[in-house]
């Protein structure tokens, strides 16, 4: 992580804690394979719920017109130039990232300043976190870089072209520890799948949390796909500098660990 570059963040304190600690879990059985197949086909645990069933989900909300703001239900708005825009980066070679669940933005808003040839995607399901997002996009000029509310298990198979992400960033998402919340829980075999899908050949998938247990449950679902190598701290050097996550700073401030792993599609 550099300190020379800045986007003029402010790390405050917050309310943020540790969080619940004793997550478990156990290695997937056929069954349980079976049912994560078939949640992820019916659109269970989709944050916000199933666009498809949501009203004027096909239309972009007044506030995104004018910005940089995608839906993938919502292509066909002409409104706004920022799906034309965004399409014809998706059909060049130029490298693309996506940050899901990007919070404030901060990690995803420096990496779009500091990298200028490479494009950039933000999914965030957190209505107030996109347009504070939006706002600081607009302050910054940046053109390199669209922000989405979808849900990204809805929106990648509807909007990215296959093969065609350079990284893929999710730090510090919620694990959503109870039974009866797994189903939202985003690292799943079908999300898995789905990143083997979208990520370019050699494309490194860059993930964080400070609940280990739930990193190791993500590297057990990667490392056991075949389309993933292991874990390789080694990739680190990939990433290259960048801005913490509020989540991260809050982390080096009160001395709790977290874990980071780095998975490369073959």
């Amino acid at each position: 992580m550099s300190n020379d570059h800045t986007i003029n963040l402010t790390y405050h304190s917050t309310s943020f804690s540790q969080g619940k600690m004793d997550f478990t879990w156990e290695e997937l059985t056929d069954e349980e394979r079976s049912r994560a197949y078939a949640d992820w086909e019916m659109g269970k645990g989709l944050i916000g719920g199933d666009p498809r069933k949501i009203p004027n989900s096909d239309r972009l909300p007044d506030w995104g017109v004018g910005h940089p703001f995608v839906r993938a239900l919502a292509l066909g708005d002409k409104r706004s130039a920022a799906v034309d825009d965004l399409q014809r980066v998706l059909s060049s070679d130029v490298p693309i990232e996506i940050e899901i669940g990007f919070g404030r933005g901060d990690f995803l808003l420096d990496r779009a300043e500091r990298y200028p040839a490479r494009n950039f995607l933000g999914y965030e399901v957190k209505t107030k976190a996109t347009r504070l997002c939006l706002q600081r996009v607009a302050k910054m000029g940046l053109s390199n870089l669209w922000i989405s509310d979808d849900d990204v298990r809805f929106s990648l198979p509807r909007l990215i072209p296959d093969d065609r992400l350079s990284m893929v960033h999710v730090l510090f998402p919620d694990p959503w520890w109870k039974d009866q919340h797994r189903v939202k829980r985003l690292f799943s075999p079908p999300f898995v799948d789905l990143l083997a899908e979208k990520l370019a050949s050699n494309g490194l998938l860059y993930f964080k949390s400070d609940v280990q247990e739930y990193g190791e449950l993500v590297r057990y679902l990667l490392s056991h796909h075949r389309a993933f190598a292991d874990h390789d701290p080694n990739l680190a050097a990939q990433i290259g500098d960048f801005a913490p996550t509020h989540r991260e700073f809050w982390c080096h401030a009160h001395d709790k660990p977290f874990y980071a792993y780095y998975f490369q599609k073959k």
